[in-house]
């Protein structure tokens, strides 16, 4: 059975903005542990240089729009002038908060329950609201372990086996827990119910195991 993913590139940015305004002072705490990763490129460039301090603007939207978290499966389509970070420490929060399109978060040690990850949804928000930027224009998205069974009892049986392989880990904290281990009849339910609590604006489902066809179930479920 594949390993959890616990650690991926900090910071992905495809398109620098001409002008970006800085974060300010921030209230809300990160989780315990949350590891100081500075954002970098993918391919190859120097990291981005620190964000020029400028009068943060007022902010005319302070949530997402109501209408339910958007959910995708595998690598969503942002469009290539997209900028997207996976912040991993308060300053990379900072700096993804000011320029970010697309701020990507995941369960991870620093990150194991639903209520550690909200905190770090409430602290991302402030960064926005500080930065002078429109709530609504950045789009917070949680990357989705997600398991499938055939029926709750299946369902049951696997959510125990994948605990029990967390036990034999050693791990400092419990993957299982964070995963969506369920139906085909209850996902988008259970999906949308954690994002609500979350409160991200979308969720990429990744499929724990099962390859492409798995991918191709679960796009069939949440169409």
């Amino acid at each position: 059975m594949a390993q959890p993913v616990l650690h991926r590139a900090p910071a992905v940015a495809t398109r620098l903005p001409g002008a970006a305004t800085a974060p300010g002072r921030h209230h809300v705490a990160l989780p315990a542990g949350f590891p100081a990763l500075e954002p970098r490129r993918v391919d190859g460039a120097e990291p981005v240089a620190a964000v020029p301090s400028v009068p943060a603007a007022p902010v005319r939207s302070a949530a997402p729009a109501a209408a339910g978290p958007d959910i995708h499966v595998g690598s969503p389509d942002y469009g290539v002038r997209t900028v997207e970070f996976r912040p991993g420490s308060e300053t990379a929060i900072a700096l993804a908060a000011a320029r970010a399109d697309v701020i990507r978060l995941e369960f991870s040690v620093a990150v194991p329950t639903v209520g550690a990850l909200a905190r770090v949804v409430a602290l991302v928000e402030e960064a926005v609201a500080d930065a002078g930027r429109d709530r609504a224009e950045v789009r917070v998205v949680l990357d989705l372990e997600v398991v499938l069974a055939s029926d709750e009892r299946t369902a049951r049986r696997k959510r125990s086996h994948l605990e029990y392989l967390d036990a034999l880990s050693g791990l400092g904290w419990s993957p299982a827990a964070t995963r969506v281990v369920t139906t085909p009849a209850l996902l988008a339910a259970e999906v949308r119910e954690l994002a609500r609590r979350a409160g991200v604006d979308g969720v990429v489902l990744l499929p724990l195991a099962g390859g492409p066809a798995a991918e191709d179930e679960l796009r069939a479920l949440v169409a």
